[in-house]
């Protein structure tokens, strides 16, 4: 457990995570803009942290200064890649924490309180008049700012008026430093217990993804950082009966009712029925759970539980075992108890049918017997391929776990794995991975040579795990017939000269 009255606020391995931009599930940082921010800015503190969640807001996002974001120029002042200006040097004790950029409320009323005597209440007042847009309340601020300017003396009237007039812009988009610094001690406490009690944080998170928007989305994003991490992910187990997402034996499971179309209700029917019956789920063969379990809930849960492979350690097909429930469904709640009443369940399926005819009429008996031939001559192959597991498993549980469709490639060209890219693994400057393409946001360039081009950010797996790309515009409008969602394409990547970003230089359909 975590001691929340001592927790080290100097942990190394915490900071480490946050500097890393392994911040999914971390709070106010979870974002894939909170991710990337975290990685450039690679806060040591809390006041950093602050300073972080505050600049992560549209208003410094989109407040830009000599051509550049007022996020942007913290990040550079804080990394020491641009040169910190405070304005005026009276102004240095209170910009200093924010390399002289005016992030907080509070600064701004400091300022007020510094350069024009203001009390706190004539500082307020300025801070509400800012946020309500007021233009007459502005000028009679502004006037009585230039009155006690003069009596202080620190400033010029000129300098004043330019102070004013900053203080003025950057409050339209300053965050409150109370809350800044209340958030970044929550976002350290979860980025600590991400850091140090790594496996129940996954399990925590996962069992809330079914809150979120897109649940899905949420599930695919969690798992695949969950992998960066090591940790061991699984497919949902039936004779786990756990309901939602647990650990044992140090792995992740999914639960049942993480399964699309396996909600509450099916699961406490499941439950009921192995209570009520006194049935020993570890023990029982695939005739058994198919009559006296999955016979007894909806049609479709059924089909989802054994499509996602809650039933796989019977190394029986999933497409053998959905084919045998159909066949069983086709048979009336008297043939059915006519099967168990006799204990005929430790026989095969043909058999059990055969046994079967003498106990019905003639036209019954027809049916059976259609349904008896089927099972020798299936009409399609039950034999489970590498497409069909993961687009099955990505439609049920939001992430193809068994396998990719990747696996069903040639690969033969392939020189690394997506989870060794994003690791940093690199062990060629010809990189060449074959992925398939999970997600694409493509963007127009407002800068460069020639901006009003297309380029696109692409998140890409494997077997192995997920990676970040970017097309750059040329390489884009080459390859872009395709660069889809879901498609299966070799890259040729390069690295970054900070090794921080992968760049495709070329790719082809495989």
């Amino acid at each position: 457990m975590i001691d929340f009255e001592n927790i080290d606020i100097n942990c190394n391995k915490t900071w480490s995570l946050i500097s890393e931009g392994k911040t999914k599930g971390v709070f106010q940082l979870e974002s894939r803009l909170g991710q990337s921010m975290a990685k450039k800015l690679k806060p040591e503190n809390i006041e950093q942290l602050g300073a972080l969640i505050s600049i992560l807001r549209p208003g410094c996002l989109e407040a830009f200064r000599d051509g550049k974001s007022v996020s942007n120029h913290y990040i550079d002042k804080k990394n020491n890649l641009e040169s910190i200006d405070y304005f005026h040097p009276s102004l240095e004790p209170i910009l200093k924490p924010t390399y002289g950029e005016m992030v907080y409320q509070e600064q701004a009323m400091q300022i007020c309180q510094h350069i024009a005597n203001f009390d706190l209440s004539e500082a307020d007042m300025l801070r509400k008049a800012i946020g309500k847009k007021n233009a007459e309340e502005m000028s009679r601020i502004k006037n009585l700012f230039i009155e006690k300017s003069n009596q202080t003396n620190i400033v010029s009237d000129v300098e004043a008026e330019q102070i004013f007039g900053w203080i003025e812009k950057s409050q339209r988009y300053s965050f409150n430093k109370s809350h800044a610094i209340s958030y970044a001690m929550n976002a350290f406490v979860s980025a600590y217990a991400k850091a140090h009690f790594t496996i129940e944080f996954f399990v925590s998170y996962l069992r809330f993804a079914k809150d979120k928007i897109d649940p899905m989305r949420e599930v695919y994003e969690l798992i695949n950082d969950a992998i960066s991490f090591d940790m061991d992910i699984r497919k949902p187990d039936l004779r786990l009966m756990n309901k939602e997402f647990i650990i044992k034996n140090d792995k992740i499971y999914f639960g049942l009712t993480n399964i699309k179309g396996v909600g509450n209700s099916v699961y406490d029917k499941i439950e009921t029925i192995i209570k009520e019956n006194n049935l020993d789920i570890q023990k029982m063969s695939l005739n058994q759970l198919m009559f006296l379990i999955l016979d007894k809930i909806n049609s479709a849960a059924t089909k989802s539980i054994i499509s996602s492979g809650c039933l796989d350690y019977l190394k029986i097909s999933r497409k053998k075992i959905l084919f045998l429930q159909d066949i069983i469904s086709n048979l009336s709640q008297r043939e059915k108890s006519i099967i168990i009443d006799n204990s005929w369940l430790d026989k095969d399926l043909s058999e059990i049918l055969n046994l079967l005819l003498p106990h019905v009429n003639k036209k019954r008996a027809d049916k059976i017997q259609s349904l008896i031939k089927l099972i020798a001559a299936p009409a399609y192959s039950l034999d489970d391929n590498y497409e069909w597991i993961a687009n099955t498993e990505k439609k049920l549980l939001g992430i193809a776990m068994t396998c990719s469709i990747v696996d069903s490639r040639n690969l033969e060209s392939a020189n690394t794995d997506c989870q060794s890219l994003s690791k940093g693994k690199i062990f060629s400057k010809n990189i060449i991975v074959g992925a398939e393409i999970d997600d694409i946001n493509i963007v127009v360039t407002k800068k460069g040579k020639n901006p009003g081009q297309q380029m696109a950010f692409i998140k890409i797996s494997d077997g192995t795990g997920c990676v970040d790309i970017i097309t750059f515009p040329k390489e884009y409008e080459e390859y872009k017939d395709i660069l889809y969602q879901n498609n299966t394409v070799m890259f040729r990547i390069e690295q970054s000269k900070n090794k921080e970003s992968l760049f495709v230089k070329k790719c082809w359909q495989i």
